[in-house]
């Protein structure tokens, strides 16, 4: 799939979107400026980031809407520095009406949760299967909509939530 193709996926789903994320750390360029600077001590709240905001308010819109949206991210033991960043972060998430649960990764290796790629799974009928390299960059995304794999990924997404945890 292509950027454009990818964002038109996630953006347009009708009902219900949910992501899962098994990544210790994503490379995207755009936010190493706004994640340093949370290492450094001097974090930028999201809804004063101009990349962030437009998420959160999308959020927030689709929440209105009567959508709901939600992930599951897969944490190390103990969380990366990345992902602390993404936990800090997470009550904006929540404001906004996103459901972001959060799962160990020996509780997902536990019950078989397969941590080679993330997922999006969007109104229960079309997944798109990301995978990245070892330096958390993006490699390929693709579109899944065969019943039986769709059906797969929606035993994944409760397999996953019937382990997590909200944070406090």
């Amino acid at each position: 799939m292509t950027d454009e193709e990818f964002l038109a996926a996630v953006r347009g789903f009708a009902s219900k979107a949910f992501r899962f994320e098994t990544q210790p750390c994503y490379a995207m360029a755009y936010e190493r400026p706004v994640f340093e600077s949370w290492q450094a001590g001097a974090p930028i709240p999201p809804p004063e980031v101009d990349w962030w905001a437009p998420w959160l308010d999308r959020v927030a819109r689709w929440t209105a809407e009567g959508k709901t949206i939600g992930r599951v991210r897969v944490l190390a033991e103990p969380p990366t520095d990345y992902q602390s960043w993404l936990l800090w972060a997470t009550s904006w998430h929540a404001e906004a009406g996103e459901d972001i649960r959060y799962l160990p990764r020996g509780a997902a290796e536990r019950i078989g949760l397969p941590l080679t790629e993330d997922w999006w799974l969007l109104d229960d009928e079309r997944v798109v299967v990301l995978r990245f390299n070892d330096q958390g960059e993006t490699v390929s995304r693709t579109l899944v909509t065969g019943p039986d794999a769709v059906a797969g990924y929606r035993a994944l997404r409760d397999a996953a939530l019937a382990e997590t945890s909200v944070p406090a």
